[in-house]
């Protein structure tokens, strides 16, 4: 069982969950929102990972046979907010089943993205692989289990 602390900090720091139930699924160490079903008869929801410093955002629809990647957002996190640091979308001819491998990468080439962005504009120069290793870093810091 997850602390209620911890929850009320989730709903409050990541304003993609303003005004949403949240809920612990401790078998796929993630934080589930509360779906809704459109007319066509698919569930959607918003399914995130965090760490101090890091929150992995996923969307996802259920269909009547897969789960599907709709898109991912990457926040920073200070401790009192979340900021939006990268976004991806898939949809329409250009689905993904989820795959949590994808997602995980997927994830990691957004962040690392994002930090050759920062290095650029403060001319500052990282190994690729040194980058790409604290970008996956990060990224699992998101995936590993939170004891309540």
């Amino acid at each position: 069982m997850m602390n209620t602390a911890l929850q009320t900090i989730v709903t409050k720091a990541l304003p993609a969950l303003s005004g949403e139930q949240v809920t612990y699924n401790a078998a796929r160490n993630v934080f589930l929102s509360q779906g809704y079903t459109s007319a066509a008869g698919n569930t959607y929801y918003k399914a995130v990972r965090l760490s101090n410093r890091l929150v992995v955002y996923y969307e996802l629809g259920q269909g009547y046979a897969y789960t599907f990647l709709n898109g991912i957002k990457l926040f920073c996190f200070d401790g009192q907010k979340a900021q939006l640091i990268a976004q991806k979308y898939w949809g329409g001819c250009d689905y993904r089943v989820f795959s949590e491998q994808f997602a995980k990468e997927q994830s990691i080439l957004m962040l690392k993205g994002f930090l050759e962005g920062q290095l650029k504009l403060q001319g500052a120069h990282v190994s690729e692989q040194e980058l790409a290793s604290f970008a996956r870093g990060m990224v699992e810091e998101t995936q590993h289990k939170r004891l309540a």
